[in-house]
């Protein structure tokens, strides 16, 4: 007698959910469910600023890539999940029935109650956000006056969208950039030697720093953060703070109202036996950055755990790897955190762009990357032009040898 198929619910198609499909069975009926139809490589977007990628450079076609794994996409909303029936619920109406789940729908931004800031304020945290960004960026650039940006957030993202600031005024535009931290240093989570220089490379290219502050309001031409001060803002951009997505708030995931949904060592819910939760939605027993690398790792580990209690095998543990970290400062450097020490230096861009042409095709196809190999030759042509070749005028050469710094005293400090 022919077994019934195992039901799998995938909520999320981005680095932990598509990962996590590429790892299950064909002979499992297996959906992911996601409202966006695209995957969006989010670590790059900061780049669509200057021109250096475009939309279509960092985006997947989810059916697709699905398709080839041999699973089904659904594109929907999910408004919640009954997991006394173990029923995944939409806003299209679908009553998905799981005998595993996966919640990995990753962490939406917010403006913690900031008056004025969901309506005045544009939010970094998509494709599209950087796509609208860039369009404000450029219609500001055509005026005759200088134009005043401030980025909310100098953690990994408002640094790396300065950076991508940076370089268009050393291409011409006129823009006055004020960086906002409600920390006392940047990159708060990184190494303070790596926040020290990432102050020293702001130094010459007039940003004023504002440490230690919150935002208080968001006009529709203007910051005012909490001591009073008034910035002048013809764009303000939102890169400060995430949240668990509204449809899991108060769910019966999280009883007790955290920031994230509790897990064990094996990814698995504290409050279901067959749910599991992967990516920036995971509260983990030993707290991991909320980075693409380890939500990709997450995400292969949830797969496999999938396939394990199907089997009644014992499940694996997740453990963060070491993995280095890094951060790019448009034309002027990129910095590489390997914990204990770092490094600095333009040349490394090109260890970044590695990063992403090798995870793109992963993406594509996990079992058959070169197979797709249309997107990667696109990718490597356009990175080769907009940021590889620059770096090869003599100017830029010399700048990328004695630009090569090891930072010491970079381990992190929480």
């Amino acid at each position: 007698m022919t077994q019934p198929k195992r039901r799998v619910v995938i909520i999320g198609g981005n680095f932990a959910g598509l990962v996590a499909a590429s790892r299950l069975s064909r002979d499992h009926e297996v959906t992911v469910v996601d409202v966006r139809a695209e995957f969006e490589w989010t670590p790059n977007i900061h780049e669509i600023l200057s021109g250096v990628k475009s939309r279509e450079g960092v985006v997947l076609s989810r059916e697709r890539c699905i398709r080839r794994y041999g699973h089904h996409f659904l594109q929907d909303r999910v408004s919640g999940i009954d997991h006394q029936r173990n029923v995944v619920l939409t806003e299209g109406g679908a009553h998905l029935c799981y005998d595993a789940c996966l919640v990995a729908a990753g962490s939406d931004r917010t403006t913690a109650g900031v008056e004025g800031a969901d309506r005045h304020a544009q939010g970094f945290r998509w494709v599209d956000d950087a796509v609208k960004t860039a369009e404000r960026l450029d219609r500001l650039a055509r005026r005759k006056r200088p134009a005043s940006v401030v980025i909310v957030g100098g953690g990994v993202t408002g640094v790396e969208v300065l950076g991508e600031i940076l370089r268009r005024r050393r291409s011409g535009d006129d823009f006055k950039v004020h960086l906002v931290e409600a920390e006392r240093r940047l990159l708060p989570g990184q190494s303070e030697g790596l926040a020290r220089d990432a102050i020293q490379r702001m130094a010459p290219h007039g940003v004023t720093l504002h440490k230690g502050l919150t935002v208080r309001e968001v006009g529709p031409r203007s910051v005012v953060l909490a001591d009073g001060s008034k910035l002048s803002a013809d764009l303000c951009i939102w890169s400060a703070g995430m949240k668990l997505p509204d449809f899991l708030s108060g769910s019966r995931l999280n009883p007790d109202g955290l920031d994230w949904l509790p897990v064990d060592e094996s990814l698995r819910s504290r409050h279901a036996d067959n749910i599991f939760v992967a990516g920036d939605c995971a509260a983990l027993p030993q707290p991991a950055r909320k980075q693409a690398f380890n939500a990709i790792d997450m995400g292969a580990v949830a797969g496999d755990n999938i396939e394990r209690l199907f089997r009644s095998r014992p499940l694996k543990r997740f453990r963060a790897a070491p993995t280095p970290l890094l951060i790019s400062f448009g034309d002027l450097t990129t910095w590489l955190d390997a914990g204990v020490f770092g490094l600095a230096s333009p040349a490394l861009a090109a260890a970044k762009e590695a990063v992403y042409q090798v995870n793109m095709a992963r993406f594509a196809s996990p079992r058959e990357p070169l197979r797709y190999s249309a997107g990667v030759a696109d990718r490597a042509v356009t990175a080769t032009r907009r940021l590889l070749l620059p770096q090869l005028l003599p100017s830029r050469l010399c700048e990328g040898v004695t630009g090569f710094r090891v930072i010491p005293g970079t381990a992190g400090s929480g």
